[in-house]
């Protein structure tokens, strides 16, 4: 029994962790109907932050706002100008752009931080372990999941209860109508990008805890990141958390019981799913700025 509770709590930490990498590309999709495919570099970025600032001396719980604020920042320079110039356009042309800029950051961040597997020096309690019905259970990984709960309620708040998430949605319906009232729409799109882009670099930070930085990171987290926000439904939160814990517990489970078959169990089970409901396990309409 204390095994199984174990491992539940480990696909619990890895749901949570995919649940991160898509909370920001849900988010972009849904308010602004952008497709964003920078979003694994943001995740990457702020990994290597929160790396740099603990091995810096600094506390660990600063660097998580650290690279918050690192990749927002980023996200917010790229809404700034190319970004901006396709919020309108059709997914085609955005996937081309954002896949082009994912790559030329990829690069960058090999020339600066490096092409070597790097991991966090993580303080001596978070190392530890706690015990689960007598079995030791790493206590980062209970950190996680703690955290991971607590952002995707914030999030959920902020977007579905909040004055600021609802001018969001109204610029997404009708841009035109909004600007009447005289709201800088831009200034609100600028905003949710970066909000969109801090999410991914407070993933990043968190999720080398588990994983380490190193390049291609990027790219193996933007392909979870599609998986689960096209599992759930494009730009749906409450699919995203779905398909997150869906996902989460069959490639934990998989690894445990057919760990040479783990890569497949996760995209045959996302085929299936597909299959079964091709516009994904919850719908939401998105509309066209």
């Amino acid at each position: 029994m204390a095994y199984y509770l174990v491992q539940i709590l480990n696909a619990l930490s890895f749901s949570v962790l995919l649940l991160l990498t898509g909370l920001g590309l849900s988010l972009v999709l849904s308010l602004m109907n952008f497709v964003n495919l920078t979003h694994g570099a943001f995740y990457l970025l702020g990994g290597y932050v929160g790396i740099y600032w603990l091995a810096a001396g600094w506390p660990w719980w600063l660097s998580l706002p650290a690279a918050f604020v690192a990749a927002g920042v980023a996200g917010w320079l790229l809404d700034r100008y190319p970004f901006g110039r396709f919020y309108g356009r059709t997914h085609l042309m955005q996937v081309l752009l954002t896949y082009g800029l994912s790559i030329i950051f990829a690069d960058l961040m090999r020339w600066g931080f490096g092409a070597d597997t790097l991991s966090p020096a993580l303080p001596d309690w978070l190392r530890g372990v706690a015990f689960v019905l007598g079995m030791p259970f790493p206590l980062y990984r209970l950190v996680l999941i703690v955290l991971g709960v607590a952002l995707a309620g914030l999030l959920w708040w902020l977007v579905e209860r909040t004055l600021w998430g609802t001018v969001v949605r109204a610029c997404v319906a009708d841009r035109g109508i909004v600007e009447t009232l005289c709201i800088d729409t831009r200034r609100v799109f600028a905003f949710a990008m970066a909000l969109a882009a801090g999410l991914g670099g407070l993933g990043g930070a968190l999720g080398v805890g588990m994983q380490s930085a190193y390049p291609g990171l990027d790219e193996e987290t933007l392909l979870q990141a599609l998986m689960v926000v096209v599992v759930g439904g494009l730009g749906n939160f409450s699919g995203t958390v779905l398909s997150a814990l869906v996902l989460g517990f069959v490639t934990t489970f998989s690894r445990v019981w057919w760990p040479e078959f783990a890569s497949f169990a996760s995209l045959g089970v996302m085929a299936a799913l597909l299959l079964w409901r091709p516009q994904g396990l919850m719908t939401r309409e998105v509309r066209t700025v």
